[in-house]
């Protein structure tokens, strides 16, 4: 795969992993055969031209497969694995679970992947880029959960970032008692966080460390008597633990009805 991004790099693709190999970068095990791009726009149009002068596709003409997508998403064969199937490089340059390219940009990563460096989703828009209707999605997102909050706390020990910005971004009871145990769990940067994110999961973590906080308006709504009881209880209790996973399973059931929807309105729109 980092062969792949080298090669549509030379011929001036930007490109972004996502995806599988995405998963993988970031130090998970994870299987694919998949390659999952996302392209600037203005490279769109003329992505055949760049391929054909890859070399990825010795003396074969460039061959594009019918896409679920139109306009938003291409797939370009680029070989036959040893069992059959066919091999795809697959392109994305928007969709309902991700930013325009360029802010992906901004918050992309870049790093060595199978001995080349290669340029990556930024982790939190690829958990992002995961939250469909897929089970095997969101195991690979509560994986990145627990890698996301324990990178962010050794970036806080390390003074890389401010405590409050990577709180904002905590998502795993793992990481929760990672912080907590650091001494980093205290109201002030409990309640700085509180007031940067609208996840409900993040949310319900960290409201009774800061219970007179007031926070944004959550993607997904907490009901006003779990709020209310949330700002009544011990942290890390029985009672509040299971409260956050009784919101994190309605943000899930949410994001894989909003996709499920997408999907839907996609195919009805095919002939």
């Amino acid at each position: 795969m980092a062969e792949v991004v080298s090669a549509l790099e030379a011929v001036g693709i930007s490109c972004l992993v996502m995806g599988g190999h995405a998963v993988r970068f970031y130090g998970l095990s994870r299987n694919t055969n998949d390659v999952d791009l996302h392209v600037s726009p203005d490279q769109w149009d003329d992505l055949p031209v760049r391929l054909a002068r890859t070399g990825l596709l010795p003396g074969q003409p460039v061959r594009e497969g019918p896409s679920w997508r139109p306009g938003a998403f291409r797939r370009f064969q680029i070989g036959t694995l040893p069992d059959g199937r066919e091999e795809w490089l697959e392109f994305w340059r928007e969709n309902h679970l991700l930013a325009p390219h360029a802010e992906l940009q901004s918050r992309a990563e870049r790093g060595l992947y199978g001995g080349r460096e290669i340029t990556c989703l930024g982790l939190a828009d690829l958990i992002r880029s995961k939250e469909t209707e897929r089970d095997a999605d969101w195991q690979d997102i509560a994986a990145l959960e627990q890698f996301l909050d324990a990178r962010g706390l050794a970036r806080v020990r390390s003074d890389t970032v401010p405590v409050e910005e990577a709180l904002a971004l905590l998502r795993s009871q793992t990481g929760l008692l990672g912080y907590l145990e650091a001494g980093f769990l205290g109201l002030q940067n409990a309640g700085a966080a509180l007031t940067r994110t609208t996840n409900p999961v993040t949310q319900t973590l960290l409201i009774p460390f800061a219970p007179n906080t007031p926070v944004p308006e959550p993607v997904t709504p907490i009901e006003p008597v779990v709020q209310a009881r949330l700002r009544t209880i011990l942290p890390v209790s029985p009672l509040h633990l299971a409260l956050v996973e009784v919101i994190r399973r309605r943000y899930i059931a949410f994001r894989k009805e909003v996709d499920r929807r997408d999907k839907e309105r996609i195919r009805a729109r095919q002939p």
